[in-house]
């Protein structure tokens, strides 16, 4: 079984969680993931599904691009990080958009200042699942040092520690699946 997850946007779910650049810094990731075509969905609506394709990078990271003929080229570049403490099915993910340029738009190409997006992927018997944390400003998370809580659900992160804690926490609550993934 190829399992491959990741979200396509934090923007287009729920909340997110952020950061200006990678808090992971040059931290080596992990590849527990099988290179190939995709299919993803919303649990909450089942039927509309996305067609995607995910390769592997050679400094352990992973693109997600969007196969659909709709966004086809819209990728992200992802890293899954084993984070001590999580269950050994469960990864860190941090994800950063680098969406094909078309005409008329302006591009903004993927740099280390790019903003960062963060949450939790598991391996499931079928595929994989990745939960994607609000962030509600009234939440013990949304206190924590290091965080400040925004508008829409939205949470950023000043330092590693700060989300490295926010996860571990999210870890131990309820999964809530926000995309699923299984091989094409």
């Amino acid at each position: 079984m190829r399992a491959v997850p990741i979200l396509l946007s934090c923007l287009l779910l729920t909340g997110c969680w952020q950061s200006t650049g990678s808090l992971f810094g040059d931290i080596k990731p992990v590849q527990p993931f099988a290179a190939g075509k995709l299919i993803s969905s919303n649990p909450e609506k089942p039927k509309e599904v996305s067609h995607a394709a995910l390769t592997k990078g050679k400094d352990g990271s992973y693109r997600l691009t969007i196969t659909d003929k709709k966004d086809a080229g819209d990728a992200v570049v992802l890293r899954f990080i084993a984070l001590p403490g999580l269950p050994k099915d469960m990864f860190v993910f941090e994800s950063v958009s680098d969406d094909k340029c078309r005409p008329g738009q302006t591009c903004h190409p993927m740099t280390a200042t790019s903003e960062r997006d963060y949450g939790l992927v598991r391996q499931t018997k079928t595929g994989a699942e990745v939960t994607n944390p609000d962030c509600d400003k009234s939440s013990a998370l949304a206190k924590l040092p290091g965080v400040k809580a925004g508008d829409y659900g939205i949470c950023s992160f000043s330092n590693r520690a700060s989300l490295e804690a926010a996860l571990l926490s999210l870890a131990k609550q309820s999964w809530k699946t926000t995309v699923a993934y299984k091989d094409e």
